[in-house]
C-alpha cells in the first residue's frame, strides 16, 4: 500500500480518537462551566480541542517527515514536501462525506458539531442561530474550510520533520547569548 494512503488511514483513526476525546471533554466540562458564560466554555473547548489535535498529529507527521528526508538523502525516495498536506487532506474525506450527508438529510446542527467537537467554537461561530444543516452554501463552505486545519497542521509538521527542526528542543533548551 502507498505510504501516503497508509499514513492517511492511520490519521483517520487518530482523528476518530480526537473526536471521541473532545466529545467526552465537552460532556465532562459542561457541568463545570454551567455557571460561566457560554463563550468561556466554547473558548476552553476550542483551545483544548486544537491542542489535542496538534498533539495527536505531531509525532507521526514529524517522524514521517524525518524518515522521508533520510530516504531522500540516501537516494531511496524522491523529495515530496507536500506529502504531509496530502496525508491531512486524504484524512479529511470521511468528515467531508459526513458534512454532505448532514446537509442532504438535514441533520440537526448539534449532531454535526458533536462529531466535529475539535472545532466546536469555530462551527458555532459560523452557524450562528441555525439549528439544522440548511444554512446556505456559504456557511456549509465555511464548515468545509474549517477542515483545512488538519492538512495545515500535518503539512507544517511534516516539513519541520523533513528539515529536522525540533521546536520542543528549541523551546526547552534555548541558548542564551553571553
Amino acid at each position: 500500500m502507498n505510504s501516503t494512503l497508509k499514513a492517511s488511514l492511520k490519521l483517520i483513526l487518530k482523528l476518530l480518537f480526537v473526536t471521541f476525546a473532545d466529545f467526552m471533554l465537552a460532556i465532562s466540562f459542561a457541568v463545570i462551566f454551567s455557571k460561566s458564560p457560554k463563550w468561556v466554555f466554547y473558548t476552553f473547548l476550542q483551545v483544548f480541542g486544537i491542542i489535542v489535535l496538534i498533539a495527536v498529529i505531531w509525532n507521526d507527521a514529524y517522524t514521517l517527515g524525518f524518515r522521508d528526508s533520510n530516504m531522500v538523502k540516501t537516494g531511496h525516495k524522491k523529495e515530496d514536501l507536500l506529502k504531509g498536506f496530502k496525508i491531512g487532506a486524504i484524512a479529511q474525506i470521511p468528515w467531508l462525506v459526513f458534512l454532505i450527508v448532514s446537509v442532504i438529510f438535514n441533520l440537526r446542527f448539534a449532531v454535526y458539531r458533536m462529531f466535529n467537537s475539535a472545532y466546536f467554537w469555530f462551527l458555532t461561530a459560523i452557524a450562528g442561530q441555525e439549528q439544522y444543516m440548511r444554512m446556505g452554501i456559504i456557511r456549509i463552505g465555511a464548515f468545509a474550510l474549517v477542515r483545512l486545519i488538519v492538512p495545515a497542521i500535518s503539512g507544517v509538521v511534516y516539513i519541520l520533520g523533513y528539515k529536522g527542526v525540533d521546536l520542543f528542543t528549541k523551546l526547552v533548551y534555548k541558548k542564551r547569548k553571553e
